[in-house]
């Protein structure tokens, strides 16, 4: 008995040792120093995730991309009722898109477990010079729209603002119950040249008389709020 039980001693202080020493390594990957992000860096991955939503997964997803020695240059989450949608983007240092996209891939197969999670990396392409100069050459309005809720707001704005050259981004809209009557809402950025700024409020402003809702496109920041309910 008493050599069975030194027996047992010496395998479970292996096991503790190599506990420990699995501790230290990892520590020691965590500790090694990061490379920062340079002015003309330019994030070659994009990560997005959609599934049930879990408070813990941009934790356990930034762990992961930390733990490969990237750095997250964007984050967007959304979470409608149970579910959540993500977008990050990423950037791993001397690394080309496909190359990055790869090597994340392999770090997430190998360090992250979230049940119910669908995950899609794609590859981006570096911006040319002619795009870093266009979007030096727009300017950004807050547009804000509450109405009667009926089929083809979200439909008739987005085609206005197309027929511009303008692009939408940081989107909510939502309905919600006002004095009996269902209301849309929407809020949202838009990208436009400084050139159709004046035409583009104008025909906004023209849509809303005519179909009773009221309207503000300005400078002003964008609110970020809870999801409105039934969106």
């Amino acid at each position: 008995r008493a050599r069975a039980r030194a027996m047992m001693i010496r395998l479970y202080a292996r096991r503790a040792a190599g506990w420990l020493g699995a501790g230290r390594a990892a520590r020691a990957v965590s500790s090694a120093p990061k490379k920062s992000m340079t002015l003309d860096a330019q994030p070659q991955v994009l990560v997005a995730a959609t599934g049930l939503h879990q408070p813990t997964v941009v934790r356990d997803l930034t762990a992961a991309i930390y733990e490969l020695g990237a750095s997250v240059t964007a984050t967007k989450k959304a979470v409608l009722g149970e579910h959540y949608s993500l977008l990050m983007s990423v950037w791993l240092p001397g690394a080309q898109p496909n190359d990055a996209a790869r090597k994340l891939n392999q770090a997430l197969a190998q360090s992250f477990s979230a049940p119910n999670t669908n995950l899609t990396l794609i590859p981006l392409e570096p911006k040319s010079a002619a795009a870093i100069t266009h979007d030096a050459e727009t300017v950004t309005r807050r547009l804000r729209v509450s109405c009667p809720q009926k089929p083809g707001v979200v439909l008739a704005i987005t085609r206005l603002l197309q027929d511009h050259g303008a692009t939408t981004s940081h989107m909510e809209a939502g309905t919600s119950a006002k004095g009996g009557t269902i209301w849309f809402e929407l809020e949202c950025l838009v990208e436009l040249s400084p050139q159709v700024v004046d035409e583009v409020a104008q025909q906004l402003q023209f849509w809303s008389e005519s179909g009773g809702a009221s309207l503000d496109f300005d400078q002003s920041a964008f609110v970020t709020h809870s999801p409105l309910s039934h969106a």
